[in-house]
This record gives structure tokens, sequence and C-alpha cells, in this order.
């Protein structure tokens, strides 16, 4: 462990100061390690709770070791091309100032009404989620089965424009700075040094880290507004209301819409659009008025437009009160009949191939967002998922993996992508969010059959095994408990799926954390009306009278019971390991596929999973080889007879057997 380790420091300050700390501090019984019943809040000393914390962490830990550098790297690890562990990854997604939240002075709520900080109690604890209590939570992530913390953007929060009462964390004021609110008080560190001291000890128990990205737009109170106004667009301030997604004629559209598939024609919006948008002012020009950037120029008062749905080119949303999108081509602006001066599909993520040419590159921009990863890879992170990473321009996409794997050869690149293509792949990317999130919440059966079909099929890469992410409605709001365990044991138990625990899910979390996707409208219009947690300070229920993280915990242990037939280089990720069966039933609502090793598929293992949530279902399954003998489900923990390669058995509402196969072939 290196000699400025600031783990360690933080341990000394804890130690130093735990006969000094009085005032009481409550946390969930969850995080002391419950696994069934109610949670509660259980009282303790934070001196004390954080300082067990560490030294847990740090008691059989190398202390002549650096570990602010990856696990790969301190493992002297290359993973397939680089990255490729995360074909033997389990991600738990971890949004720090919501997962970490809770009622610290069992008061009733979260952080006060001090307007000078909302997010701490009376007493000076920081009720919203910090590093520090991130830390002391790795632990229980390890415990649900996750080796890889996969984080949603932790970058400082921009106020122009800003929902709720926290903002978004997507709305960057600055990508090279952390959000000061994540630094807990309760230590004299900053927030970089507890990030440091995260990273640290996460690689201290083999786990890796993994940080999201949004790196083609900005705050609109951005601190590189001031610096480079040449980085951003600028609109009439007076035709300010005339500003939306542009529009354009039937004809048009339909030949905007054939650009990703390689055909169609690049239109420019119409010339009205186009005169809204004027030259970026001078630094000089630029003012701050009431906590907003406004330039005064020989064209008018100028600032900068929100940003809106980039696709398709006819999407209705409203521009967003609180992000623009960065400038990434510089074009003459007095070039007729076009100049490219504006916001529209064509300057933003389908690249008019005029505009997107070597000598328009806005280098001093691209030299500043290829150099975000490099920056956070000086704390040792282990991997990056880059929202809408396939609309950055390609060239500058290359670039900033290959700065990032120069410094790290293992370093692993995720894609905010819903389909799992080979393009991905080629682009250098080792994971894509994929589509199992949406295909699975409608349709139960056929969302998940398709899931399953599709990892019997060759997948380029692997796709977060997962019903719900922060965009999207919760499992729980889609098929209650049984469609969670249902979804949990496929992806734990398919080759393809990168298993991903969405904070929350454990918990049987109803509450989603925004509306971006998959929501129905009469859900939008109720749901953009409360207090959502990317804006606002909240909680997760850790105080319930539920939870799946004994059943996680349970099928993680049968997994890896199995881990030597499904958990290595050669069969993780291998479309060969696998075969679907279609069981015979009158409503076809259960499904069921072997993993195996190819080359000794005389043993497998069968997973059946009954689809419908309301229903029992008798089914008939044949296996060849299995004969007449009889073989023990490792969920139920009961024996099943198959009778000349026939099984017949009824299924409860939303239950899963995993039964190990011997066969004689």
């Amino acid at each position: 462990m290196k000699k400025d380790s600031k783990l360690l420091k933080i341990l000394d300050f804890l130690e130093a100061n735990e006969a000094k700390e009085t005032r009481d501090y409550y946390v969930p019984s969850l995080w002391l390690g419950q696994e069934q019943g109610a949670s509660y809040p259980v009282k303790t000393n934070p001196m004390t709770f954080f300082k067990e914390s560490i030294q847990e962490i740090t008691a059989p830990t190398d202390r002549n070791v650096n570990y602010n550098h990856s696990l790969s790297q301190l493992r002297n690890e290359v993973h397939g091309y680089g990255g490729d562990w995360t074909y033997v990854s389990n991600f738990y997604n971890l949004f720090p100032r919501l997962t970490t939240a809770y009622d610290h002075d069992n008061d009733g709520h979260v952080g006060s009404g001090n307007r000078m900080d909302i997010t701490s109690s009376d007493n000076g604890f920081r009720e919203t989620g910090t590093l520090l209590k991130c830390i002391s939570m790795l632990k229980y992530i390890r415990d649900l089965g996750c080796n890889t913390v996969y984080m949603l953007p932790l970058t400082s929060i921009g106020e122009d424009g800003n929902r709720g009462d926290l903002g978004s964390p997507y709305a960057i004021k600055d990508q090279y700075k952390l959000d000061p609110n994540l630094a807990d008080p309760l230590i004299p560190f900053t927030v970089e040094e507890q990030f440091e001291a995260f990273v640290e000890a996460a690689h201290m128990m083999g786990m890796r880290v993994i940080m999201e990205f949004v790196l083609r737009t900005s705050s609109l109170g951005g601190d590189w507004v001031k610096l480079n106004p040449e980085w951003f667009y600028w609109i009439d301030r007076k035709r300010t209301h005339e500003y939306h997604s542009p529009e354009f004629p039937a004809d048009e559209l339909a030949a905007i819409k054939q650009i990703p598939d390689g055909g169609g024609y690049h239109f420019a919006p119409s010339r009205e659009y186009r005169s809204l948008f004027k030259k970026p002012p001078t630094p000089e020009q630029i003012k701050v008025e009431e906590g907003k950037f406004v330039a005064y120029t020989d064209e008018g008062e100028l600032i900068i437009p929100g940003a809106f749905a980039d696709w398709p080119p006819d999407d209705i949303q409203p521009a967003w009160s609180d992000v623009t999108y960065l400038r990434m081509y510089n074009f003459p602006y007095d070039h007729e009949p076009n100049d490219y001066n504006y916001i529209a599909y064509d300057t933003i993520r389908y690249y008019n191939p005029e505009l997107a040419q070597p000598t328009h590159v806005n280098r001093p921009l691209w030299d500043k967002i290829s150099g975000v990863i490099p920056h956070y890879q000086s704390f040792g992170i282990d991997g990056v998922m880059i929202d809408m990473g396939h609309a950055l321009p390609q060239p500058l996409m290359e670039e900033i993996i290959d700065r990032a794997r120069k410094n790290d050869r293992d370093f692993a690149f995720c894609e905010e992508n819903f389909d799992v293509t080979q393009k991905s792949r080629n682009a250098g990317f080792n994971a894509v969010l994929g589509h199992e999130w949406r295909v699975t919440s409608r349709d139960k059966r056929q969302g998940i059959q398709r899931i399953v079909e599709d990892s019997n099929n060759y997948l380029a890469l692997p796709y977060y095994g997962t019903p719900e992410t922060h965009n999207t409605p919760r499992a729980m709001m889609r098929g209650g408990e049984p469609h969670c365990k249902v979804t949990y044991v496929l992806n734990k138990f398919l080759p393809n799926s990168i298993p991903f625990i969405h904070q929350g899910f454990e918990l049987l979390e109803e509450w989603p954390v925004n509306t971006g996707l998959n929501f129905l409208q009469s859900e939008t219009d109720f749901y953009s009306q409360q207090r959502l947690p990317l804006f606002y300070k909240s909680a997760l229920r850790w105080n319930n009278d539920h939870n799946l993280i004994g059943y996680i915990k349970y099928i993680n242990n049968i997994y890896n019971h199995f881990g030597w037939l499904l958990n290595n280089n050669h069969l993780r990720g291998n479309e060969e390991s696998m075969t679907i069966h279609y069981p015979e039933t009158a409503f076809e609502s259960v499904i069921a596929f072997e993993r195996f090793d190819p080359w000794h598929p005389e043993h497998s293992l069968l997973v059946v999973a009954n689809t419908d949530y309301n229903n029992s279902q008798d089914f008939y399954l044949n296996i060849p080889g299995t004969n007449n003998g009889a073989y023990w489900d490792f969920v139920g923990k009961k024996e099943y007879k198959f009778v000349e390669n026939w099984m017949s058995a009824t299924l409860e509402a939303g239950q899963c057997l995993i039964i190990e196969v011997r066969k004689l072939i």
C-alpha cells in the first residue's frame, strides 16, 4: 500500500476521533449483513461504523502495493483484445447520491430544509449519498455476488436550468471535477481524496470500478462556456421561444431516416431555423445574469440553447432545460448554402460528410474530451461507460479509446447502445447496454424467450443482463417479485449476459429513478410531476419488510458451485455452450435451456422458468440422454424424474428450476 494511501489516512482520522464523537448515527441493518426479514435502523457511532468497515477492507492487504492502479495492472492481466474481463463480470449499478442516502439521525426524512445545505441533517450528517458511505457498502455489494461497481456520473453539476433540488448528474459543469456533495463532511478529506480511497478500497477487495461519462454535452452553465464559448452553439435571446427540434418536410424526413442504414440523404433544417443561431461570442462579451450566461454582441443578446432528443429527427420532446450539445466541428460561418452553425441531427449525431472532415475538427475541444478518461485513470479506475458513444464522431471515439488503452491495455469500454452488434465490437467496446430491459418489460413470455434465443446465437460482445436501469420502469412495476426472480436467474446463467443489479432491485424497489425509456405515456405524465431521484434528494427503501438479498445470494451459490462449467474464459460468452428447449405446455409460458461444456456435453445444467407470473403451468420436456434418471433441483431442493427422456412437472407462477443433469450419450 502506498505511503500516502488516502484510505489509510481516513482510517487514521476515524480512529483518532472515534472517542470524541457523541452524536447518534443510524444505518440500515442490511448494511450490517442482515439478509432476511424486515430491515430496521441500527444506532451506532459513525466513526466506529466507518472505522470497522475500512479495517475489514485493509486488514488482509499488502501495504507495499499501490492500489490506485487498475486491477488488471495490479495483476498484470490482459483479457482478450483488452478489457474483455467484462465477460466474467457481475455489475452493481451504483448511483452514489441515491444508493447510500439514509436518514442517519432517524428523524423521518433525508436531509433538512436548510437552504444552505439541504443534503445534511440538522446535526450535521450528510444524509444524501457520499463516497465514504460507498466504501462502507463495498462488502454488501461483493456479498451480492458483484465484482464490478458501475457508477453513474460523479462529475460536478451545473445549476442553470437544472431540475429538482440537487440537479441531474448528467448536467455536467466540468468533466474534470467531481461533485463536492459526494464528499462526506464527517471526515476532512476532499471529494477527490474520498474517490481515490473508494477506488483503492474496491481493488483491495478484488473489485473493479467503472465510471459513466457523457462526453458530447455540457451543462448550460458549464465551466467551459466562459473559457471557450466557441465550443458551444448560441442563439438569439429574443427568439428563444422559437427554438425547438427542427422540422422537415415528409419527403426529406423519409430520406433522413435512412441515413443510419447507409442510405438516404442529408437535408439541412430550414433557413428560418438556422437563422436562430449566431456566431459564438468572445469571452469578454459574456456576462452572468441571474445564474445564466448571456453574451452581448453586434448580432444582439445571445444565450446557449438547451439540447433536445437527437433521434429520430421528428422527435417531439421539448428541449431539455439543463444541458446543451458541444460543437464537435467548426465550419465557415459565411459558407453557402449551409454553414452548419445549428443543432440538428447532421451536426450532433449523423454528421454530414461535408462537415465531418479532418480540417473542420474542433481540435482544442477534442483534446479536452479525449483527456477526460486519462484524468480519472490516475485514480486507478478499470473502465468506463460512454453515454451515447456511437453518437460521438467516430474519429474522436477512436482517439478516446486509443489514449485510454495506451495507459492501460486492459481498460474496458462499455457503450450505451441498445443493439448488440459487431459494429460496437469493431469500435473497441467490450460490452453494451443491450435491450433486455426493453423486451422483457411488456410481454414477459415473448420478451424473455427472445433474450434466451439471442444468447443462443453469436453475439459480438456481452450485454447488461438486467430488466431495469436508472432510465426505465422498475422490474417490480412490470411483473412484481416473480419477474425479478426469473430475470435474475436467467441473467445469471445465460452465456452472453453480464449479471447486472441496478441499485434497489435487490430491495424490490418500485419507485423509478427517471422516466427516460420504456414508460407508457400515462406513466410519464404521472412521474414527471413527482420528485424523481435523478433530480431530487431521495433514498432507497432500506427499511423494508422483504427483499431479494437472500434469494440472490442463494442463486449465486448455485452458480458458483458450477463455476467450472459456466464461468471461465472459454464458456462465458460461448453460444455453443447452450441449447434451448421448448417444453410442451398449454400456454407456452415455460422456457428452458441447458448450459454445458461443448467438449463434455454429457454433464449439463438445465434451467427451466415459468414466465406466467399469475398461474401455475404443467409442462412436458424431452431431453435426449436423460433416460429414466432422477435429477436434483437446487432451487426448490426437490428431485425430478425423467421417463424415457421425458420429464413432466408443474411449475408455480414465476417458479425456476436449476437442475444438474448427467446424461448417458
